[in-house]
């Protein structure tokens, strides 16, 4: 990495924190400011871009201390349908109304930043290295001291990316689950994916062992 985009990185990195700072309740800005921290961490140990996920720990929660209400006139402002069921999960709403937002307040980020942030609360069936990371970063933050978060902490660096991920993501549904809360259709869908994605790499573990063999 070269010095001019190490002081590029630096500089809208600052920027964006200064501008969180008055935008965020103390609470929510120290957990952003751990989530950054944690997904640099995450990115160095799986060769993901450290830069690129530490703006997207930082900025994640830009839209969080809206009402629910207002979410839902900001997200029809911005465009974006907010099905019924959708009203009985407004949290995750707040990721995609500050992706948009963020795309305007900071032209300058990239495109899979934005994503990553759109996709930090719902998840998706395609998830990239750094849509992973940050949704991994946001739950286990040191500062997050709800739930049984040990397990997931010590595997950075043990299991691939994608594991870890799906170790995330059942953590989020069983903690839904344990508390009778909606659960977007969505996500059912997405873990039905991963789940189906596991399988077949299980198979073809098991076809490259067989092979081997003979």
């Amino acid at each position: 990495m070269n010095d001019t985009f190490c002081e590029e990185a630096a500089h809208i990195y600052a920027r964006a924190r200064h501008a969180l700072e008055q935008r965020l309740t103390e609470y929510r800005f120290i957990h952003s400011v751990s989530v950054a921290d944690t997904a640099a961490d995450i990115a160095r140990v799986y060769g993901v871009d450290v830069e690129q996920a530490r703006l997207a720990g930082l900025l994640h929660d830009w839209d969080k201390n809206y009402s629910d209400s207002e979410l839902i006139e900001r997200a029809q402002a911005f465009g974006i349908t907010v099905r019924g069921d959708e009203e009985d999960m407004v949290a995750l709403i707040h990721a995609k109304t500050g992706a948009i937002a963020l795309r305007q307040e900071f032209p300058e980020l990239s495109d899979e930043i934005i994503q990553a942030i759109d996709r930090h609360t719902s998840a998706a069936k395609d998830m990239s290295d750094l849509d992973m990371i940050l949704y991994i970063a946001d739950m286990i933050e040191p500062l997050r001291t709800r739930g049984n978060l040990a397990p997931l902490r010590v595997l950075v660096g043990k299991i691939p990316l994608e594991e870890l991920f799906v170790r995330s993501y059942e953590t989020t549904m069983r903690h839904l689950i344990l508390r009778h809360r909606f659960i977007h259709p969505d996500s059912i869908e997405i873990w039905n994916a991963y789940i189906q994605h596991e399988r077949m790499h299980s198979q073809r573990q098991k076809q490259d062992v067989v092979h081997r063999r003979y």
